[in-house]
């Protein structure tokens, strides 16, 4: 192949065709491998949180938690929702992205306690808001 080098400044897309952009060329073994592997099993259930290590809370413990209980909330739970996060002074223009809407829907959706979310280590509420936040943006 005949490679010629462009400068930043010479290159007009208008002018250059498809066929004519190198592009390194992997098997589909050598791209499958740059996905990991738990990475699809996670996406079918992203709402099943695993703890890094067990976590203990008024003498029980806990592997993880179960938010599934989030496709079952209603209109009315999420105004509940809403109008608990309005009374934390947390402020934000998009409050499902917060870690403290996403404690708050997570108390909703499992049945669990506030006060089980306040003293999970931050890993594990950070996985908590990303499950929450994909939740509420997920197209279906």
């Amino acid at each position: 192949m005949d490679y010629q080098e462009t400068n930043r400044e010479d290159f007009n897309a208008e002018n250059i065709q498809c066929d004519e952009i190198p592009v390194a060329t992997v098997t589909d073994e050598e791209a499958n491998r740059l996905i990991p592997a738990d990475a699809a099993a996670d996406d079918e259930n992203y709402l099943m949180i695993t703890f890094g290590k067990p976590y203990d809370f008024e003498g029980e413990t806990f592997k993880g938690i179960d938010l599934s209980g989030l496709e079952n909330i209603k209109g009315r739970q999420l105004t509940a929702i809403e109008k608990a996060f309005g009374k934390t002074a947390v402020v934000s223009s998009m409050p499902e992205t917060t870690s403290t809407y996403a404690k708050i829907a997570a108390a909703a959706a499992t049945g669990l306690p506030a006060e089980f979310f306040e003293d999970l280590p931050g890993k594990e509420i950070r996985k908590i808001k990303t499950a929450v936040t994909r939740f509420f943006y997920e197209d279906e």
